[in-house]
C-alpha cells in the first residue's frame, strides 16, 4: 500500500458542500457568529431541553467505500426528532434560500443516518435557527420517511463517490508515474543532489530543513523534484510551494512543467497556482453577488461542471482559470478555492499558509492533510511575517470615514476618535514625530471594540445599507484586524504612534519576532524546506523564522567557480546618506567605463529611489553619446509593467536598468547568459537608521545579544547577495559585479559574502 492511501471517512458537513450546494455567490458582508459564539448559542439551546434529550449525537455509514460520519446537534426521544440548530444574527426571514436549503441538506442526512442506525421508517426533523441577540428560537419542523430520506443520502453520497472513486484513481497513477519519474535534465549536478537528497530526508523525516544554496543553482527544481518523488514512499500528501513574490511563483509554475513534460504519457499530477482576489477578479466594477456578476450568478449550480474541467487540466494557473471563468461563466477566484482542496501542489504567497486565518492552513486542519511546506526565498518571511501580524490605524481614514458615515454611524467613529484624543493628551508633546506607548491604550482599544459591536448590529438591521460601500467600512475591518493582534500582544510586539500633532496620526501594534506566530503554524505541516541563497548566520533565520531546534541546515557547495564572477569594490567611495551626493559621479564613471569595456546588458541597485533618480539624472548625461538605453524602475509599477521591464533584458541588447535593492527585480528574476552581463550595487542594504529600527536594535540586543546585526547587517547583506546573483545563473555564464562601497571591504562584512566569491 501506498503510503498516502487512508482510510476515507468524509464528514456530512463536507458531503453536502460538495453534492447539496446551489445558487449564487453572495460575498457581501453579513455579520455571523464566530464558532465561539456559536457553540455558546448551541449550548443555550439545549439547555433548554428535558433530561431525556440526547446532544451532540455520533452519527455514520458506510457507502460504498466511504464513510459518512457527523455529529447531530440534538435528539429528542420523545418526539423522534432529530434536530439541527443554526446561531445567526438578525432577521430570519433574510436568510437565504441556497443556505435553507443546505441547513435541510444536513439535517436529513443525519435523519437517514439515524433512521439507518436504529431501523426507523420514519423520523421528525426540526431545523433550528437561534437568534444569538434576543435569544429567540425559529423552529421549521418536518416530518420524513426513512426512505425517502435515504434516497436523499444515497444521491448525494453518490455523486461524492463518483468523484472519489476519480480521485482513487488518479492518485494511484500519479504513485505509479512518480515511481518512474525520471529527473528532467537526466542527471542532477553535484550541488542540486546535495540539496535533492537532504529535502527527501526531511520529507521522510518529517523535520524542516534550511537549505542555503547559492542564486543559480536549481534550488526550485532540487526542491520540488524530491518532495514529489518522496510522495509515494512518505507522509506526504500535498505541496505547498510558497513564495513572497510573484516571480517567485512563475519560477515554480515552470519547473513543475518541466518535470510533468512527458510527450509519451499525460501527467496525473495537479498543480494550482493561488492569485489574489484582486488580482483574479474578471468584473472589478461589480459587486461579487449573483445580483451583479455574472461570474457569481449560480456559481456553486455550475461550480460542479466547471470543477470537473478543471480537473483535467494539469497546471491550473492564472490563465487556465481565466479560460475556465470564461467557459462557464464562473469566478476563477473562488473556483481557485474549490480546487485547492483537490490538487496535489499549491503555488501561492506565503499568506496562504502563514497569515491570520489562512486557507491552505485551515485546509490541513480540516483534512488531516501532511503537507510539505517548500518556502522559497525563505529570507523574505521574517519581514513578511512582521507585517502579517502588524495592524495599523490611520487618523487620517477615521475622519474621512467620519465625514461620509450616516448619522447613526458616525456617532461610533466620533467615540474613537474622542478615545484617541484622549490618547494624544496623555503623549509626550516634545515628541514631534514618533513616541512609542509602554502599554497598549486601552480606552481607544474599548472604543475601537464598541464601534464594531455597534457597527455589526446597524448592519443587522440595514444589511444592504449603502455605508457598506464606503471608507466606513474598511475602518471596520482595520479595527478588527487591530483586535486579532491585540489578542497576540506579548514581548515580541510593540506599539507605537507617528506623524503626532498633524491629524494624521498612525497608531502601529507592530510585531518585531514573528518566530512565535510562523512557528505556530508550521508545527501543522509534516515537513518543510526553507531555502535561500541567504540563509547565514544560521541561528538568526532560525530563531526569527521560528524554525524547531531539530532542524536541519545545509550548505549547498556553489556550481560556479570565482573565475566566473569578476568582482570589483569601490574601497574609496562611501555610499552612506551623508556622503551620497559626492558619490553621484565617481558611481557615474564607474558604469560608464565598465559599460565600454564589457558591453551588454547590466543592472544598476540603489538604496532608494531618491538616491536612484539622483544618480539617474547624471546618468543620462554620461551615456547620452553611447548606444545604451536606461529603463527605470518606478515606485508604483504594475505587474504588466515589471514584466515588460525583465521581458526586454532577454530581448535586447545595451540595456542598463536603475533599480531599488530588495525591490521587485534584485531577486527571484531569471536573467541567464546574454540578459545580463553586470551588476553595479551601490548600497550595503542596510535598512533605515529610524526610531522603530532603533528600538529594534535594542530588543534584539536585549533578546538575542546581537542588535545591529539582526536589525541591520544580516537583512542588508541578504539583498546584496540576492542582487549579485542575478549575474550568474548557469556555468556557462560569465560577468562581473561592482560593489560600490567602501564598507564591503570590511571584514565583518565580508565572512558574511559568498566563500565562491573571489
Amino acid at each position: 500500500m501506498f503510503a498516502g492511501n487512508k482510510p476515507t471517512s468524509v464528514a456530512i458537513k463536507t458531503l453536502v458542500e460538495f453534492a447539496a450546494k446551489s445558487g449564487s455567490l453572495d460575498r457581501r458582508f453579513t455579520p455571523s457568529p464566530s464558532g465561539l459564539e456559536g457553540i455558546e448559542g448551541h449550548k443555550k439551546v439545549t439547555a433548554k431541553r428535558h433530561k431525556e434529550y440526547q446532544t451532540e449525537l455520533s452519527l455514520s455509514i458506510t457507502y460504498g467505500d466511504i464513510t459518512f460520519r457527523g455529529r447531530a446537534d440534538g435528539f429528542d426521544p420523545k418526539t423522534q426528532c432529530i434536530e439541527e440548530i443554526k446561531t445567526f444574527y438578525g432577521d430570519v426571514d433574510r436568510i437565504p434560500e441556497n443556505h435553507r436549503a443546505l441547513h435541510w441538506a444536513q439535517a436529513k442526512c443525519y435523519g437517514w443516518l439515524y433512521c439507518a442506525e436504529h431501523q426507523l421508517d420514519e423520523i421528525n426533523l426540526s431545523l433550528i435557527y437561534f437568534e444569538l441577540r434576543d435569544e429567540q428560537e425559529y423552529p421549521f419542523e418536518e416530518n420524513w420517511q426513512a426512505q425517502d430520506l435515504k434516497d436523499f443520502f444515497e444521491h448525494l453520497a453518490e455523486i461524492y463517490c463518483v468523484w472519489h472513486q476519480q480521485m482513487q484513481l488518479r492518485q494511484i497513477e500519479l504513485y505509479t508515474w512518480l515511481e518512474q519519474l525520471p529527473f528532467p535534465y537526466g542527471e542532477m549536478h553535484a550541488s542540486q543532489r546535495i540539496m535533492a537528497e537532504a529535502v527527501y530526508k526531511s520529507a521522510a523525516t518529517g523535520r524542516v530543513l534550511m537549505a542555503e544554496a547559492p542564486t543559480g543553482t536549481g534550488k526550485t527544481l532540487a526542491a520540488l523534484f524530491p518532495t514529489l518523488k518522496a510522495i509515494p514512499r512518505t507522509q506526504v500528501d500535498k505541496i505547498f510551494y510558497l513564495t513572497a513574490k510573484t516571480t517567485g511563483k512563475q519560477l515554480a509554475l515552470e519547473n513543475i512543467d518541466l518535470i510533468a513534460s512527458d510527450k509519451h504519457q499525460a501527467s496525473p499530477l495537479r498543480t494550482l497556482e493561488l492569485t489574489a482576489q484582486e488580482k483574479s477578479c474578471l468584473a472589478p466594477d461589480r459587486k461579487c453577488r449573483g445580483d451583479s456578476c455574472i461570474y457569481a450568478l449560480d456559481f456553486y449550480t455550475k461550480l460542479r461542471a466547471a470543477r470537473q474541467a478543471a480537473i483535467q487540466i494539469p497546471i491550473l494557473n492564472k490563465q487556465a482559470l481565466n479560460q475556465l471563468a470564461e467557459e462557464f461563466t464562473i469566478c476563477p477566484f473562488y473556483l481557485s478555492m474549490e480546487m485547492a482542496r483537490w490538487v496535489d501542489i499549491v503555488v501561492a504567497d506565503v499568506n496562504y499558509y502563514f497569515d491570520g486565518t489562512p486557507l491552505l492552513l485551515a485546509l490541513t486542519q480540516e483534512f488531516d492533510w501532511k503537507p510539505c511546506l517548500l518556502v522559497d526565498e525563505s529570507h523574505n518571511l521574517i519581514d513578511r511575517g512582521r507585517s502579517m501580524y502588524t495592524a495599523s490605524l490611520s487618523r487620517a481614514d477615521l475622519l474621512a470615514a467620519k465625514k461620509a458615515a450616516p448619522a447613526s454611524v458616525k456617532k461610533y467613529l466620533e467615540k474613537i476618535n474622542k478615545a484617541w484624543l484622549h490618547l494624544l493628551k496623555t503623549l509626550d508633546s516634545k515628541q514631534d514625530d514618533y513616541v512609542r506607548l509602554d502599554i497598549l491604550p486601552e480606552k481607544l482599544g474599548q472604543s475601537l471594540e464598541e464601534f464594531t459591536n455597534d457597527y455589526l448590529e446597524f448592519l443587522q438591521q440595514h444589511p444592504d445599507h449603502p455605508v457598506q460601500e464606503t471608507l466606513v467600512q474598511e475602518i471596520f475591518f482595520t479595527a478588527l484586524n487591530y483586535q486579532r493582534i491585540v489578542e497576540l500582544y506579548d514581548e515580541d510586539f510593540c506599539i507605537d504612534m507617528q506623524n503626532l500633532g498633524t491629524k494624521e496620526e498612525i497608531l502601529t501594534l507592530r510585531n518585531l519576532i514573528p518566530s512565535r506566530q510562523l512557528g505556530a503554524r508550521l508545527g501543522f505541516a509534516h515537513s518543510a524546506c526553507f531555502f535561500s541563497a541567504t540563509l547565514h548566520p544560521v541561528n538568526y533565520y532560525q530563531t526569527l523564522l521560528g524554525l524547531p531546534e531539530n532542524s536541519v541546515h545545509i550548505k549547498v557547495p556553489s556550481p560556479f567557480s570565482k573565475e566566473q564572477l569578476n568582482i570589483h569594490v569601490a574601497t574609496n567611495l562611501s555610499t552612506r546618506y551623508k556622503d551620497r551626493a559626492a558619490a553621484i559621479r565617481p558611481i557615474c564613471e564607474i558604469i560608464k567605463q565598465q559599460l565600454q569595456n564589457s558591453p551588454g546588458n547590466a543592472l544598476v541597485f540603489f538604496s532608494s529611489y531618491e538616491f536612484l533618480q539622483q544618480v539617474e539624472k547624471q546618468l543620462r548625461t554620461y551615456l547620452a553619446s553611447t548606444n545604451t538605453q536606461l529603463l527605470v524602475q518606478s515606485r508604483r509599477m504594475s505587474e504588466q509593467d515589471r514584466e515588460l521591464f525583465i521581458t526586454q533584458f532577454n530581448q535586447q541588447n545595451n540595456l542598463l536598468g536603475l533599480a531599488v535593492l530588495g525591490g521587485a527585480f534584485s531577486e527571484g528574476i531569471d536573467l541567464a547568459g546574454d540578459a545580463l552581463k553586470g551588476a553595479f550595487i551601490a548600497t550595503l542594504g542596510l535598512p533605515q537608521v529610524n526610531p522603530i529600527n532603533e528600538y529594534m536594535r535594542c530588543v534584539m540586543q536585549e533578546k538575542f545579544g546581537d542588535g545591529y546585526d539582526f536589525t541591520y547587517t544580516y537583512p542588508g547583506i541578504q539583498k546584496v547577495i540576492q542582487a549579485a546573483g542575478r549575474v550568474i545563473r548557469k556555468t556557462s555564464d560569465e560577468g562581473y559585479l561592482w560593489l560600490i562601497d567602501q564598507r564591503f571591504e570590511q571584514p565583518q562584512i565580508k565572512r558574511l559574502l559568498p566563500e565562491w566569491w573571489n
